[in-house]
C-alpha cells in the first residue's frame, strides 16, 4: 500500500521529524523574547443621528448626521466610512505628531549593554529596510526627518473600525509603549472631534452667510414690489379695483334711471311749453349733462379690465416676493441655530487606557506556527530524499527491483556479548 510506504519513509527519518520541529519551536519561542512587544489602546467614538431643529413642518421624518442623509437600510454605513477616512488622513496624523511631539526622541534607560546593542541594531535594521524599500520603489533613497518618520508611523498604525450593527466605531493604535498608544488614540479621537466641529461650524457659517445674502436680496425685492403696487395705486387714484368698478357701475345705473325720468319729464314739458321756453331748455341741458356723465363713466369702465390685469401682475409679483422672503427668513433662522449649536452627533464615549498586556508577539502563535512549518518541511524533505537513496531496505523493494519473488530471507543476527573460550 502507498500509505505503508509513506509511513515506512517517515519512520526511517523519525529523528529528523522529531528534532527539527522541536528546534524550530524553541527558535520561534525565543524570537518572542527578542521581538519588541506591542500594546494596543482603543478609544470608542459614538456617532448618533440627531434630529435637527426645523422651523417648518415640511421636513418629513428624514434624519441626518452632519448633513448626511440616513437611509433605512444602512443608517450609519456611509457616514462611518467617511469618518474613518478622515481619521486616517495625513492631516490628522500631522496634528497628532505636532501636538504630542512624537518626533522628539525621549532618552531611554537601558538595564544592560546588551539591551542597548539590541536597540541600536533594531534602529539600523529599520533604517536599512527603509532604504532598500526606497531603492526598490523609487530607484533612490529619499531622506526623511524624524517628524516625517513619526507621521508615517502614525498613518500606518492608526486604525479605525466600525462596530457591527452599532453607531460606534473604534480608534485603535499600537505601540511598544502602552502610554504612548493610549495618548495617540485619545488624541486622534479629540482631533477628529475638533476637526468635525470646525468643519461643521465652517459649513454652517458659510451657509448662514449665503442665506443672509439671499434674505437681503429677497427683502429688497419685496420692498420694490410693494413700492410698485403703491406707485400704481397712487398714479391711477386706485386702491380697490373691484369696489371702485362696482361703485361706478352703480353710478351709471343711477344716472341712466335719472336720465330716463328727465326724458319723460322733458317730453311732458314739450307738450306744454314751446321749444324756446326756458324750462324746456333747462331740462335739455340737464339731460345733456347726464348723458355726458354716463358716457364718461362708461369710458372709465372699459379701462378697468386692463387695470385689473396690470394690478394682478404687480400683486402677484408682490406675493411671490413675500413668499421668497419668508422662505429665506426661515432658513436663515435655522442656519443661525445650527451655527450656534455644537456637534452633538459625534462624541467620545470611552477614552483609551494604557494596555496591561501586550498584543504582539503572542508566544503560542509563534511556537505553533514554527512547529507546524518545521514539521511540514521535515516531511517534505523525507519524501524528497528517499527516492534519491538507492538502498534496498525491505523484501518488497527487492522484489520490485529484481522482478522476481523472494523465497526466504536471512534475519539479522545480533552479536553475543559473551564469548566462549575453549
Amino acid at each position: 500500500m502507498e500509505f505503508y510506504r509513506i509511513w515506512r519513509i517517515l519512520v526511517a527519518h523519525k529523528w529528523v521529524l522529531i528534532w527539527l520541529p522541536i528546534i524550530a519551536t524553541c527558535v520561534g519561542l525565543g524570537l518572542t523574547y527578542v521581538l519588541p512587544q506591542e500594546y494596543e489602546s482603543t478609544a470608542l467614538v459614538l456617532v448618533r443621528p440627531d434630529e435637527a431643529l426645523k422651523f417648518n413642518s415640511n421636513g418629513g421624518d428624514k434624519k441626518e448626521i452632519l448633513d448626511f442623509p440616513l437611509s433605512q437600510s444602512a443608517p450609519i454605513d456611509a457616514p462611518s466610512k467617511t469618518y474613518m477616512e478622515v481619521i486616517k488622513s495625513p492631516a490628522v496624523a500631522v496634528k497628532i505628531v505636532d501636538v504630542l511631539q512624537l518626533y522628539i526622541k525621549k532618552p531611554k534607560t537601558y538595564e544592560s549593554s546588551l539591551e542597548y546593542i539590541a536597540d541600536q541594531v533594531k534602529i539600523w535594521v529599520n533604517s536599512t529596510l527603509r532604504t532598500v524599500r526606497n531603492y526598490a520603489k523609487y530607484g533612490r533613497d529619499i531622506p526623511a526627518s524624524p517628524r516625517d518618520l513619526a507621521i508615517e508611523a502614525v498613518e500606518e498604525k492608526l486604525l479605525a473600525s466600525v462596530r457591527k450593527d452599532t453607531y460606534a466605531f473604534d480608534i485603535t493604535y499600537r505601540s511598544s509603549d502602552p502610554n504612548e498608544a493610549a495618548a495617540i488614540a485619545n488624541m486622534a479621537a479629540e482631533i477628529f472631534l475638533e476637526h468635525s466641529s470646525e468643519a461643521y461650524r465652517s459649513e454652517s457659517a458659510r451657509a448662514r452667510k449665503f442665506i443672509e445674502m439671499q434674505v437681503d436680496e429677497s427683502r429688497k425685492a419685496l420692498e420694490q414690489a410693494r413700492a410698485a403696487v403703491l406707485e400704481y395705486k397712487n398714479s391711477g387714484g386706485t386702491f380697490e379695483l373691484s369696489s371702485e368698478y362696482n361703485e361706478k357701475l352703480k353710478s351709471v345705473s343711477d344716472l341712466e334711471n335719472t336720465l330716463a325720468k328727465i326724458e319723460g319729464k322733458l317730453a311732458g314739458l314739450k307738450n306744454t311749453y314751446s321749444k324756446d321756453s326756458s324750462t324746456v331748455i333747462a331740462q335739455e341741458a340737464e339731460r345733456a349733462e347726464l348723458k355726458e356723465q354716463i358716457s364718461t363713466l362708461r369710458v372709465q369702465l372699459t379701462t378697468y379690465p386692463e387695470k385689473e390685469k396690470r394690478m394682478n401682475a404687480i400683486t402677484l409679483n408682490e406675493r411671490l416676493a413675500k413668499e421668497s422672503y419668508e422662505f429665506f427668513l426661515k432658513r436663515y433662522e435655522e442656519a443661525r441655530v445650527k451655527e450656534s449649536a455644537g456637534v452633538t452627533e459625534i462624541r467620545i464615549v470611552s477614552r483609551a487606557l494604557p494596555g496591561r498586556y501586550p498584543v504582539k508577539p503572542v508566544k503560542y502563535i509563534y511556537a505553533g506556527l514554527s512547529f507546524a512549518l518545521a514539521l511540514v518541511l521535515a516531511i517534505g524533505w523525507a519524501l524528497f530524499v528517499e527516492p534519491l537513496d538507492p538502498r534496498v531496505r525491505t523484501v518488497r523493494d527487492l522484489e520490485e527491483e529484481l522482478g522476481v519473488s523472494v523465497l526466504g530471507a536471512i534475519p539479522t543476527l545480533k552479536r553475543s556479548r559473551w564469548t566462549v573460550r575453549t
